[in-house]
């Protein structure tokens, strides 16, 4: 058996059929990319939905391994459809807005079209899924990945080990780098724990995920509490005894690796 560890998960057979989903709400986009689709025999379209509903219900009903995908679905990002699905099949960004293609691959897409769509542009991408590995499964990232935050239209790209911590404020968060800044984020905390790595990060409780290596100034209280900073913050964060417990268990394992 051959070894396919730098082939997509899809390729675990020799020239298998792609099975495709269109997700576009403008009918002529979806009638042009059928169109360059129909003259290959390794896809087969299973369906199109204008919608990111009408896309969770086919992606429910048909299990596609493929979905190209439009980030202007109506008024809807195209973004939040992936976050509805588990396992993720690959996706192919189609779309008339260059300025999202940085966030297109912070979601490890295999490609990132713009309309009007090339056909030759698209026939590399979807080469490009039987030689590039993409990640199908929401796993968490890895310290040494990019991560995109978002805000106010506003975006920033950095590194995961360059999170210094994460604190909830309802269901949003405040993002803590170590340089020092930080930037309040649409996104809750539970989200945070989900894509983590939690062999790096801490969440001593469930308003708080700390960097283990971020931690700075850890000092015992009088009273048996804990005190730290994080690297770059001049933030006094203060634990109890329990908590206090939970990040010192995580920190010797940490200084393990």
């Amino acid at each position: 058996m051959g070894n396919h560890s730098n082939q997509h998960p899809l390729c675990h057979v020799n020239n298998p059929i792609l099975q495709a989903i269109i997700v576009e709400d403008l009918e002529s986009s979806r009638d042009h990319l059928r169109h360059l689709l129909s003259r290959r025999h390794d896809i087969q379209i299973l369906g199109e939905a204008a919608s990111v509903s009408e896309a969770v219900s086919l992606c429910d009903d048909l299990h596609p391994n493929l979905i190209f995908l439009d980030v202007d679905l109506g008024g809807e990002s195209g973004f939040s459809l992936l976050e509805k699905l588990n396992p993720l099949p690959a996706v192919i960004f189609t779309t008339g807005y260059s300025e999202h293609a940085l966030r297109a691959f912070t979601v490890n897409a295999v490609d990132y079209l713009l309309k009007p769509i090339d056909a030759r542009q698209l026939s590399d991408a979807i080469e490009r899924i039987y030689h590039v590995p993409a990640r199908t499964q929401k796993t968490p990232y890895r310290p040494d990945d990019p991560i995109l935050l978002e805000w106010d239209k506003q975006g920033r790209m950095i590194f995961v080990a360059n999170i210094a911590g994460v604190e909830a404020d309802d269901n949003y968060t405040t993002v803590l780098v170590t340089d020092g800044t930080h930037h309040f984020i649409r996104k809750p905390i539970s989200q945070w724990e989900k894509i983590l790595p939690m062999e790096l990060f801490c969440c001593p409780h469930r308003s708080l995920i700390v960097n283990l290596k971020a931690i700075r100034h850890l000092t015992k209280t009088p009273n048996d509490k804990m005190t730290f900073r994080l690297e770059g913050h001049q933030k006094e964060f203060e634990l109890g005894r329990r908590t206090m417990g939970k990040l010192r268990k995580a920190l010797r394992h940490v200084r393990q690796l």
